[in-house]
């Protein structure tokens, strides 16, 4: 088994991908909307670069209220004609990553930008939505907890706090906790590019001091400040930024 996440439409790194090791488990973020090294992604294909760039920008200056201003301008001219522009992209981007995942064993969360509802159109016999579920894999009790952390941002594939906290409630018994974003730990959510704490949940930091699973695996952070940290006896590690890294986790790496 192997972990991934923050795939972002990186297709030529997944058809790279090991057939030998087991399933691939993706822990959200298959499409790209924005990548802040460069800013390609569907934002740029549908509003040009030099807007992307002020969007970056005002994210990286937490303008946060200039950057909400900006986006509504850019849809002002002929709404429908972008809305239309820009579903087309996402279910492009998502039609390019299952006809490559379709090769492997899947199973998969949602994280921030995704569409669930789009992705559930891809499951098959081995591809996998296990949000919410306590998978048993080589004698471990793997739970999955998907979606987004609530941004200013607002992105399609975000939840509250409530409703991921009783997503968690029922995978008390996992050995290993896989989420998208990760526990609140100020050196798992500072991102040292974006320039920003970025999202955490503090349930899940709630849910590892009292359950304490051996692990807890995440992403979300491109490139954050620590990539390994511990809380307890809890073990939590970014498995890595795959759209630029073509990084994964390995199972037997952790449990040698």
């Amino acid at each position: 088994m192997i972990f991934i996440s923050d795939v972002h439409y990186q297709i030529e790194y997944l058809n790279s991908l090991p057939k030998n090791k087991g399933p691939i488990v993706i822990l959200g973020d298959l499409i790209n909307w924005i990548d802040y090294r460069d800013g390609q992604g569907i934002a740029m294909d549908v509003f040009g670069k030099d807007n992307v760039k002020k969007l970056i920008n005002l994210r990286k200056e937490h303008k946060f209220d200039e950057r909400k201003s900006l986006w509504r301008e850019l849809y002002k001219t002929d709404p429908d004609k972008v809305a239309k522009k820009m579903q087309s992209a996402i279910y492009k981007q998502y039609e390019d990553v299952f006809d490559v995942l379709k090769k492997y064993e899947v199973w998969f969360i949602p994280g921030n930008v995704d569409d669930v509802d789009i992705m559930n159109t891809y499951l098959s016999s081995s591809v996998k939505n296990v949000d919410g579920l306590i998978v048993e894999y080589d004698n471990k009790k793997i739970g999955f907890a998907g979606g987004g952390v609530p941004t200013p941002i607002n992105a399609r594939g975000e939840i509250d706090e409530d409703t991921f906290s009783k997503k968690l409630s029922k995978l008390k018994d996992s050995n290993i906790i896989c989420t998208h974003a990760p526990p609140l730990v100020r050196e798992l959510v500072t991102d040292v590019v974006t320039n920003k704490i970025e999202q955490g949940w503090v349930s899940l930091k709630d849910f590892i001091e009292i359950y304490q699973p051996e692990y807890s695996l995440f992403g979300d952070v491109h490139q954050p400040q620590a990539s390994y940290w511990s809380i307890n006896s809890t073990r939590c590690i970014n498995v890595g930024y795959f759209r630029a890294t073509n990084q994964y986790l390995e199972l037997s790496s952790i449990y040698i």
